[in-house]
């Protein structure tokens, strides 16, 4: 009851659409029902007096069906205004939803996303809010409110005209909230099953577009077939169930107890009739029939949809959960870098801020010298580095930049001194030009060409029809893979960052193309504060300081020459690569 509340708490945020879309529901639902009263009065009085030999009075006889088609037409109008204005609603509440799950996952911790796949963080944000708006307040506001709105009006109106009628037809509340129940048991299983089905189609469908070519070339097209069909075939099956159980509960039974009622209704009369003894009007007998027709059409409609709500919780739930993650604190003095002196002191951390994975890691980086970070895999490299973007911030000791404690600072400003280039290089969709400036509109397409240029990409835009403008798709998946660092390269080369961070950059390139950015790098390095994190020991052979890490500590530090007269696992690891 909780997270209904707390769902229903969200339409504040559309609260002048929602007064305005009740309002239109009210007057379309007061019109609907009343034009059947006006009839009963037709009925009664104009043409059981016509029958009985009286005269007709043609002209009140139109006035009323004018007035009587113009409710009809009035309670359509206004039906159709209310519904659409619920909608958009519903739409803006959702789209509210949306945007503040997307602001607080930019909000969220580094350390949220430990454990978390990327895709059920993006299934909140996309899929849960969609299912919200389709199962709960679509559902919500444009068949159940409007639905419980005509049912208490009718109601209301059967109490007026005769109240033991009304109480009676009051029973028919739990009959139909017992086949809600049964509906809900029986549809239940098949729904989850039918969603899971549908989940495994979607991975079947992801996997064999990814792996097209191994499918073919291991001659699998048969059974990938056969086991698409037999998961496409549980979700049929599922889907069928559903459809069944819908069938039978909402609409067979429905009409069952329907025709049963109005039949005990007009045998309950005809024997009122034979004994010469009936108390009900004509015009009295259509109304009670409408009523009670539409009444039980609607309580049918609740049966079905129901439990729709019910199961959309469960997405709103983990909806909510999100929205009340606990948010990144973060302060709001911006970093200003001068020359970039990054030092650690004494740094130790543990990502469960129990087991540690660095420990008392001390280094003093001068402004345009350049610190290479080698180990073997989970020595610690990237923890590091993790540390100075201020992903996490260590448990014990500070780092400091230009002797900044950068603990004081907005994580924002920290990283806007840093240009960063990962070992997997991320382009977006649009055009190379967009990719390098990261769509910003401060360079002009001079600079652009010239950041290419220095990082040698001057070939690549040779050969490109568009030059800058080619365009990006798919990741770049168009371009190989040492043209993508390049263009990552560039991008970081453009925005003149303070700090230069190289994680394992150049690992996806060959070994001309290695030559060429050795020699950019070289004068893009100078003046800057660099980190390099390189498992190619050739690349960092230059570097002012080389750090060999090993499970979380700093073993030996050095440059090249100094490490390699050392002889120790700097060297060892020097002579292994050689031989490869």
């Amino acid at each position: 009851m909780h997270l209904i509340l707390s769902l229903l708490k969200e339409l504040k945020h559309a609260k002048g659409i929602f007064i305005a879309g009740l309002s239109l529901l009210l007057l379309a639902t007061a019109g609907g029902q009343l034009a059947p009263l006006l009839l009963k009065n037709i009925i009664d009085q104009d043409l059981t007096g016509l029958s009985n030999g009286l005269v007709l009075h043609h002209a009140d006889f139109l006035r009323k069906l004018a007035i009587y088609m113009g409710l009809l037409v009035f309670a359509g109008l206004f039906r159709y205004g209310s519904f659409r204005v619920l909608i958009a609603c519903a739409n803006q509440v959702v789209t509210n939803l949306r945007n503040r799950a997307y602001e607080v996952m930019q909000r969220l911790p580094i350390s949220y996303f430990d454990d978390k796949p990327a895709g059920k963080i993006a299934t909140r944000i996309v899929n849960d809010t969609e299912t919200l708006r389709n199962q709960f307040y679509n559902t919500l506001l444009s068949q159940i409110v409007i639905t419980l709105i005509q049912v208490v009006f009718i109601y209301g109106v059967l109490m007026t005209l005769d109240v033991k009628v009304g109480l009676i037809l009051l029973l028919l509340m739990p009959i139909f909230y017992g086949l809600q129940v049964l509906y809900k048991k029986a549809t239940d299983k098949p729904m989850k099953d039918f969603y899971d089905a549908r989940s495994d189609v979607n991975t079947l469908v992801n996997e064999t577009m990814s792996g097209a070519s191994i499918i073919q070339l291991y001659h699998q097209e048969e059974g990938v077939l056969k086991n698409f069909d037999q998961v496409a075939g549980k979700m049929r099956a599922a889907d069928d169930r559903v459809v069944l159980v819908d069938s039978i509960a909402s609409w067979t039974l429905t009409e069952l107890l329907k025709y049963t009622v109005i039949a005990g209704i007009l045998t309950f009369i005809g024997y009122q009739f034979l004994g010469g003894n009936l108390a009900v009007t004509a015009g009295q007998l259509f109304i009670y029939i409408n009523y009670i027709t539409t009444l039980f059409d609607l309580l049918g409609m609740l049966v079905r949809q129901l439990p729709n709500i019910q199961r959309s919780l469960a997405t709103g739930r983990r909806l909510m959960e999100l929205l009340n993650e606990e948010q990144e604190v973060d302060a709001d003095a911006a970093l200003e870098v001068t020359d970039g002196v990054v030092e650690f002191d004494d740094v130790s951390f543990g990502y469960d801020g129990e087991h540690q994975v660095l420990k008392h890691i001390s280094i003093h980086a001068n402004h345009g010298e350049t610190v290479a970070l080698v180990g073997h895999t989970g020595s610690g490299k990237s923890s590091i580095m993790n540390l100075l973007y201020r992903f996490y911030d260590p448990q014990e000791g500070q780092i400091t930049i230009d002797g900044q404690k950068i603990s004081d600072f907005s994580r924002e400003s920290i990283r806007s001194q840093m240009g960063i280039v990962l070992q997997d290089p991320y382009l977006f969709t649009g055009t190379i030009a967009s990719n390098v400036t990261m769509d910003k509109d401060d360079y002009s397409d001079e600079e652009v060409v010239q950041a290419l240029e220095k990082v040698g990409a001057g070939a690549m835009l040779a050969r490109l029809d568009k030059g800058i403008y080619e365009p990006v798709v798919e990741k770049g998946s168009a371009f190989s893979s040492g043209e993508r660092q390049l263009i990552a390269f560039a991008r970081t080369l453009i925005a003149n960052p303070k700090i230069l961070i190289l994680d394992e950059a150049t690992s996806h390139i060959d070994t001309e193309t290695e030559e060429i950015i050795q020699k950019a790098m070289e004068v893009v390095k100078k003046g800057r504060t660099t980190f390099i994190i390189a498992h190619r020991l050739s690349t960092i052979q230059n570097a002012d300081q080389i750090l060999v890490l090993d499970a979380g500590q700093i073993i030996e530090r050095g440059n090249h020459d100094q490490l390699m007269r050392l002889g120790g696992r700097y060297a060892e690891m020097q002579k292994i690569q050689q031989k490869v």
